[in-house]
C-alpha cells in the first residue's frame, strides 16, 4: 500500500545568495551531514529553483526542519510504499525504487497497474518559485488499481515462521513452501525463507529477494514416483497387483549405481511409492516407451509454462523422446535428467488431487477467483488408486512420510530426497529435501509442497527434514482454514 510521505526541498539559487548561513548549519545538524557537503551540493545546484535533497524523511525530521522557517527550505507531499507483511510477504510482493517503479516480484509485473496516472495543472508561484495557488486542473491525477492476492496473511506469517524455524534448526541454506486449495487453484501461501526487510533497502540484494517456490528449478527426486506409477496403470504396463523385484538391490546407469535406502526385494506399485524404492519406479519406467513416459509428463504440465504471470517464474525441462537416452528413461523414474520448479509440483499434485481435473493456479483475487473451473485431463479412476497409494505414505507405519500426519486429517503425500551437482557431479553431502503432500478429511481439499535446501545438521532426507515442516504447517494453518472441525477437535 502507499502512504503520505514528505519530501524534502531546498531552493539552491536563493541559498547560494544567503550572507547568514546559521539555517544551513542546523540543516546540516538535523539530517547528519557535513555542512560542507551541504554547501557543496547548494553550489552546484546554484541555478536550480527546486532540489530534492531527502526524499521521504521521517517524522523527527520533518517537525524540526519546519521549525527553522525557512522558506527556501520547504516540504512537498509525495507517496510511500509500505509493506505492512513485512519479511513473510517481501520477497513475493517485490519493491519499487524511490520513485514507485516496480523492481521485483508482483510490484514489478504489475507495475502499470499499480502506477498512479499524473494529473497536471495550471499554478501560481511566488518569487522563489512555491507554487500558491492552482489556476486550473488540465487533467485529473488518478490513483493505482488496488490488487487483491488470494494469499491469506495469517496463513503466510504461519509458513514464514515455521521455514525459518526449521531452516535454522537443520543448519540448511534456505526453505520454501506453497499452499494450493484444491477447488479453485488459489494460491494461499508461497513463502520462502531467508527472506529480506522491505522496510531496509540494504537487504535488497542476493537470491533473498527472489520468489524461490517459482525461481528455482530442481530434479525432483522421488515426488515424482505417483506421477510414474499413474503412467504405468495408465499405459497397462503395470496394474495394482504387479510385482517389480529390486534384487539384487542395485543398477548401473552410465558407470553410476543406483540403490535404494535399503534393500526391499519384491515390491507392489503401491510399495514403490510408501517405500520410495528407485529401482522399482526405475524398472516401472522402463516398461513404459520414451513416448508414453515424456506424454506423462507433459500431461502433468512439467517443462511447461503455468502461466502464473509471476517474474523469474522458471519452466524446467523435461527431454524430448527422440532425445532421451536409455539411461535417463530409468532415471527420470526416480526424479533425476528433468528439472521443475516447486510450483510445477504443486500444480502436478493438484490435478492428481482432482482426480485427474486441471485447475489453473492463480495468485489474484477477482471475480472468477472462487469458480471452480476445471478441465478432466487424467482418467479419473487411475488417480484415485494413485491417491490411496500416497495416503500409505504417510499413515502407514512403515511409510516414509510418517511425519507428515496432520492430527485429524488424511494425508496423501510423496517424500523426496535429492542429490545435488557440485563440480559437475552429484554430491553425496548435498541434498534437497522434499514433500509433497494433499490434504483431506478425507477427500482432498489442499495442495501443499516443501524443499528445504541443504540441511547439515544429518545426511538430508524427504521423510526427516521436509515431511514435518508440512505436518506443523498444515496443522496450523487447518485451524483457520477449517473452522468447523477445529472447533470440535480443540
Amino acid at each position: 500500500m502507499s502512504l503520505p510521505a514528505k519530501t524534502l526541498c531546498i531552493n539552491p539559487h536563493k541559498l547560494y545568495q544567503y550572507k547568514d548561513t546559521s539555517s544551513l548549519k542546523k540543516l546540516s545538524k538535523i539530517l547528519g551531514i557535513k555542512h560542507t557537503n551541504l554547501l557543496k551540493i547548494i553550489n552546484k545546484h546554484k541555478n536550480k529553483k527546486e532540489y530534492y535533497l531527502k526524499r521521504h524523511v521521517s517524522k523527527t525530521i520533518y517537525l524540526k526542519v519546519i521549525n527553522l522557517s525557512d522558506p527556501n527550505i520547504y516540504f512537498i507531499s509525495e507517496n510511500k510504499r509500505s509493506y505492512l507483511g513485512g519479511e513473510a510477504f517481501s520477497n513475493i510482493l517485490g519493491f519499487t525504487d524511490i520513485d514507485d517503479h516496480g523492481q521485483e516480484g508482483i510490484e514489478l509485473i504489475k507495475n502499470n497497474s499499480l502506477r498512479p496516472i499524473d494529473g497536471s495543472k495550471r499554478v501560481k508561484r511566488d518569487n522563489i518559485g512555491r507554487s500558491i495557488e492552482t489556476v486550473e486542473v488540465i487533467k485529473k491525477s488518478q490513483p493505482g488499481e488496488n490488487i487483491i492476492l488470494t494469499l491469506d496473511k495469517r496463513l503466510q506469517i504461519i509458513a514464514y515462521d515455521v521455514l525459518k524455524k526449521y531452516v535454522n534448526k537443520s543448519n540448511a541454506e534456505s526453505a520454501s513452501i506453497v499452499l494450493v486449495e484444491t477447488s479453485t487453484g488459489n494460491i494461499l501461501s508461497m513463502a520462502n525463507y531467508p527472506s529480506f526487510d522491505p522496510d531496509k533497502r540494504s537487504t535488497y540484494k542476493g537470491k533473498k529477494i527472489k520468489n524461490r517456490v517459482i525461481y528455482d528449478l530442481i530434479e525432483p527426486g522421488s515426488t515424482i514416483k505417483p506421477l510414474i506409477i499413474y503412467a504405468g496403470l495408465e499405459n497397462r504396463v503395470i496394474d495394482k497387483s504387479t510385482v517389480i523385484d529390486t534384487a539384487p538391490g542395485v543398477l548401473v546407469l552410465d558407470n553410476t549405481e543406483v540403490k535404494d535406502w535399503k534393500y526391499l526385494g519384491k515390491v507392489s506399485p503401491e510399495e514403490i511409492i510408501k517405500l520410495s524404492s528407485n529401482i522399482g519406479a526405475a524398472k516401472v519406467s522402463s516398461k513404459l516407451t520414451k513416448k508414453q513416459l515424456i506424454s506423462n509428463l507433459d500431461n502433468f504440465g512439467l517443462g511447461q509454462s503455468l502461466f502464473l504471470n509471476l517474474p523469474g517464474a522458471k519452466i524446467g525441462s523435461i527431454p524430448s523422446p527422440n532425445e532421451l537416452k536409455d539411461s535417463e528413461h530409468l532415471s527420470i523414474g526416480y526424479g533425476y535428467g528433468l528439472s521443475v520448479s516447486l510450483m510445477h509440483l504443486v500444480n502436478a499434485y493438484t490435478t492428481l488431487a482432482n482426480y485427474g481435473a486441471y485447475t489453473h493456479l492463480k495468485y489474484i483475487s477477482g471475480k472468477d477467483s472462487d469458480v471452480m473451473d476445471k478441465k478432466q485431463i487424467l482418467n479419473k479412476k487411475t488417480s484415485s488408486i494413485v491417491l490411496d497409494m500416497m495416503k500409505e505414505v504417510v499413515h502407514a507405519h512403515d511409510g516414509t512420510g510418517k511425519k507428515a500426519r496432520v492430527n485429524g486429517y488424511t494425508v496423501y503425500g510423496k517424500t523426496g530426497t535429492v542429490r545435488k551437482i557440485k563440480n559437475g557431479k552429484y554430491d553425496k553431502n548435498l541434498h534437497n529435501a522434499l514433500f509433497v503432500g494433499i490434504l483431506g478429511d478425507p477427500s482432498p481439499k489442499y495442495v501443499a509442497a516443501v524443499i528445504l535446501r541443504e540441511p547439515k545438521d544429518r545426511e538430508g532426507s524427504g521423510g526427516y527434514h521436509a515431511a514435518p515442516i508440512f505436518g506443523e504447517f498444515i496443522q496450523h494453518s487447518m485451524r483457520i482454514l477449517d473452522n468447523k472441525k477445529n472447533a470440535a477437535q480443540y
